[in-house]
């Protein structure tokens, strides 16, 4: 069975996550060691494919780590494909309607609440146990949904409403730009709105996540009520140890 990351989101705990971006499954492997509450497989912009995925999900079985995948886009095949492969759950970038949280929700759920074709092969130990899987699966999988865009935000009590949601998590980079601040994410007007959409999952009891660019945001996110985040990447600690290290060994 996959990792329940759902049930680590109702834990006390500020979850801490990366982003796996590079193909080689030694990367998740490697990080899996250093006590990661999750990772995200990026779909979206890093060319993680399914089969890229699932060897990820091999090097981290052992270490138990819940993967989540962010798709491409909100389609029924790229969600199935993940949560066949044994992703603990999906996250959908680019919401903006609450027809596009519907949608996505839709196709992480078995009928009859929702419409994900039945066809757990690997996930369910490859048909070992279908049964319990599927007895299981639309309460433990997670449908994250990203909030990053101007249209999301206003309309956001209206997208955390929809049943079925389990938590958001903040695109920073996204959502400056969408609001006319391209690659000024600290700009106050940013940050007035990551504050709101936090303030309004806490009144509508949804988990909220948010990607931070380095250890100390991190910290104040969790004071703003966070609950989880994802720091850097993997791509991102490599270039910073490596231009640290070469960096004190020229100037030092």
């Amino acid at each position: 069975m996959v990792p329940d990351f759902g049930a680590r989101l109702k834990s006390n705990d500020f979850l801490i996550g990366t982003w796996l971006t590079l193909l080689d499954p030694a990367v998740p492997e490697l990080l899996a060691g250093s006590g990661f509450d999750l990772f995200i497989a990026d779909g979206e912009h890093a060319p993680v494919a399914t089969a890229d995925l699932v060897l990820m999900l091999i090097a981290t079985r052992a270490a138990g780590v819940p993967i989540l995948y962010r798709v491409a886009a909100n389609e029924p095949v790229r969600i199935m494909h993940a949560l066949d492969s044994g992703a603990s759950g999906v996250v959908i970038p680019q919401v903006r309607t609450v027809a596009d949280v519907e949608r996505a929700v839709a196709w992480c759920r078995y009928p009859p609440v929702g419409l994900r074709g039945v066809a757990p092969r690997r996930v369910s130990d490859y048909g070992r146990h279908s049964a319990a899987y599927m007895e299981r699966a639309n309460s433990a999988l997670t449908c994250c949904i990203q909030i990053e865009t101007r249209e999301a935000l206003e309309s956001l009590d209206q997208l955390l409403e929809v049943p079925g949601v389990d938590t958001l998590l903040v695109g920073p980079n996204d959502l400056a730009a969408s609001l006319g601040h391209t690659g000024q994410i600290t700009d106050p007007a940013v940050e007035d709105a990551i504050a709101h959409i936090v303030e309004r999952a806490i009144a509508h009891g949804i988990p909220a996540g948010v990607w931070t660019q380095s250890t100390t945001v991190a910290r104040l996110r969790r004071e703003q009520g966070f609950r989880w985040a994802t720091v850097s990447a993997d791509y991102g600690f490599i270039v910073t140890a490596a231009d640290a290290a070469i960096r004190e060994i020229r100037e030092g």
